[in-house]
């Protein structure tokens, strides 16, 4: 395997990875020796199939097999030395007809951002600067007359309603006397004069 590294911009690295075609030939080879004793074939005893038969019958399934090996091993061995940020792209640059076909090398990229270098600081020595806001009494008495408004509670009334009472109420918009989407409600709580509705609802 031949590893360049043809990219280097700020934290992305870009590396060119070719694993010729005689060492995947190789590991066909060897792939080939190894399930031999175990293959069954009609016209042939068991595990006396040659080799050359085998290589034809299964030798493509098999190299794919081998060169997704390849590549997930051969980028493990790109970046045991690199602390990766990101998971690595790959870009295959080879036919891979060619490649199975035992004709071309395989080449792909290999494409990822690395974590940067720094020194860490001593915590002590830093300071942060709190930010305080300036809030008067009376906008202090203000939330909290608005907290106590939103919690307060209330109580059945005998008589008509009044700003700041509660009712409970079904209601229908309507455009030009046709009920629109979103428009009703039914047992919705209104506060009288709390503007919760459009004006004059």
């Amino acid at each position: 395997m031949q590893l360049t590294e043809s990219r280097s911009d700020g934290l992305l690295r870009v590396y060119d990875i070719v694993v010729p075609a005689s060492e995947l030939q190789q590991q066909l080879t060897a792939k080939i020796a190894e399930v031999q004793p175990r293959v069954r074939i009609n016209g042939f005893r068991p595990g006396k199939v040659p080799l050359a038969h085998i290589r034809k019958l299964y030798g493509p399934s098999m190299m794919q097999d081998i060169i997704n090996e390849t590549v997930q091993r051969s980028t493990q061995e790109s970046l045991g030395n690199v602390r990766a940020a990101s998971e690595p792209s790959l870009d295959l640059k080879s036919d891979i007809q060619q490649v199975v076909a035992g004709q071309a090398d395989l080449k792909f990229e290999l494409s990822l951002e690395i974590m940067p270098d720094f020194e860490p600081m001593d915590l002590k020595t830093v300071s942060i600067p709190r930010p305080v806001a300036a809030v008067s009494d009376e906008q202090v008495e203000e939330a909290l007359a608005q907290l106590a408004k939103a919690q307060r509670g209330f109580e059945d009334k005998d008589g008509a309603a009044a700003d700041g009472d509660a009712v409970i109420i079904d209601f229908v918009g309507r455009i030009d006397g046709e009920a629109f989407e979103g428009g009703a409600a039914t047992d919705a709580r209104v506060v009288l004069g709390s503007k919760q509705f459009i004006p004059g609802f």
